[in-house]
């Protein structure tokens, strides 16, 4: 058997789940979406179980399910021991990758990350100009890799917010890196990760506060790096939380828009970021709620590698997510998390508009922001 699985408490959890009654079979969102009874917590915990104490092979397909899975934390939620599926379901995939038995879609993907962050920090320089980078001080905007990718509108959106807020320019993080490296740690790399986040932590060792706008980025920094013993020392906050301490200072329209708030996993359950948000939203909306919201909140299908692992299942999540939403007849939806943002916009049925925090804020202030030119070699 693995080291570290015959740890007692992750022992315990596996023995937990294997033979539990099933409690929080309704709050994972990937066997709710799919409807496979195998991909259910308690299944996917047992299928462990079994694997660890030499019951099933390791094999691609026996594996599968510990995949099945995006670290959303739902079923801890209606767990009465307190269990953490998602994050013994992370050491059963280093497990499968160092037995061979890795998802096939993640083939060297740790050659493949690096890759994309190299490019996306290089592409953030000519978007921006280097200008708008600085390796210290008081203030620095740590986008995510969804947002640098995807989302640069929503990076200048936040931007032109801190000015009007008085905050002055809040310059982004010159690390020539852009994702703090959770998704390493979801394709079952621990190694990689690990060296990821000591590069990650010495860049942001240099600002005294560093405002996040991914919330797999502060989980990351505030709790996964802790676990692999690194220590980033600085203050940080997502920027529903940054926002939040500034947020009498927003202008209340005259006319509030009724706005929906999308929680976004690794902020509602991981950090309890809950009522932040809420707080900036209701200063310049009406804010609305969805039926299932805060720590109960579904999951947008983003986290966990599930995009890549199954993403015909991440964006069937993204869509139940917006379902409610479009039943209605449509609306407005805001979260703060560039990779929600990134989900739920690329699957908002008609009707349905999405935003990220700060893009919300900047139009319903009408604070004027220009989404930066693409680089010279994109279309």
């Amino acid at each position: 058997m693995a080291e570290h699985f015959t740890t007692a408490d992750v022992a315990r959890q596996l023995d937990d789940c294997t033979f539990c009654p099933k409690m929080c079979r309704h709050a994972c969102p990937v066997s709710t979406t799919t409807g496979r009874e195998s991909l259910i917590p308690q299944a996917k915990m047992d299928r462990l179980n079994k694997l660890v104490h030499d019951q099933e092979p390791w094999r691609p397909d026996t594996t599968e399910s510990l995949w099945a899975c995006t670290g959303c934390r739902h079923c801890t939620v209606y767990c009465d021991h307190d269990n953490e599926p998602g994050l013994v379901l992370l050491s059963g995939r280093a497990e499968a990758n160092k037995r061979g038995a890795g998802h096939p879609a993640l083939a060297g993907y740790g050659e493949r990350f690096r890759a994309r962050d190299q490019r996306l920090a290089a592409d953030a320089r000519e978007r921006f100009g280097a200008e708008a980078f600085a390796s210290t001080g008081t203030i620095g905007f740590w986008p995510g890799c969804d947002s640098l990718d995807k989302g640069t509108a929503d990076v200048a959106a936040a931007q032109a917010v801190f000015e009007r807020l008085g905050l002055g320019p809040v310059p982004l993080v010159d690390a020539g890196l852009a994702c703090a490296g959770y998704p390493l740690l979801a394709a079952g790399l621990p190694d990689e990760f690990r060296w990821h986040a000591g590069k990650v932590a010495t860049a942001l060792r240099r600002f005294q506060t560093i405002v996040i706008g991914c919330s797999a980025c502060r989980h990351a920094i505030t709790a996964l790096y802790q676990g692999e013993g690194i220590s980033v020392g600085t203050n940080v906050v997502s920027i529903a939380e940054f926002l939040a301490t500034h947020a009498d200072k927003l202008p209340a329209p005259a006319t509030k828009k009724r706005v929906y708030y999308h929680d976004p996993c690794y902020l509602a359950r991981s950090a309890g970021v809950v009522e932040e948000p809420r707080r900036v939203l209701g200063q310049v909306a009406d804010v609305r709620e969805f039926a299932w919201s805060g720590v109960d909140a579904e999951c947008c299908g983003g986290g966990g590698l599930l995009p890549k692992t199954m993403p015909s299942v991440a964006d069937a999540m993204a869509r139940r997510r917006l379902s409610e939403l479009a039943a209605q007849g449509g609306g407005m939806v805001a979260t703060a998390c560039g990779t929600c943002a990134l989900m739920l916009r690329r699957n908002a049925p008609e009707g349905v508009e999405v935003s990220d925090l700060a893009t919300a804020v900047a139009n319903l202030t009408d604070t004027p922001f220009t989404p930066p030119a693409a680089p010279a070699d994109e279309p």
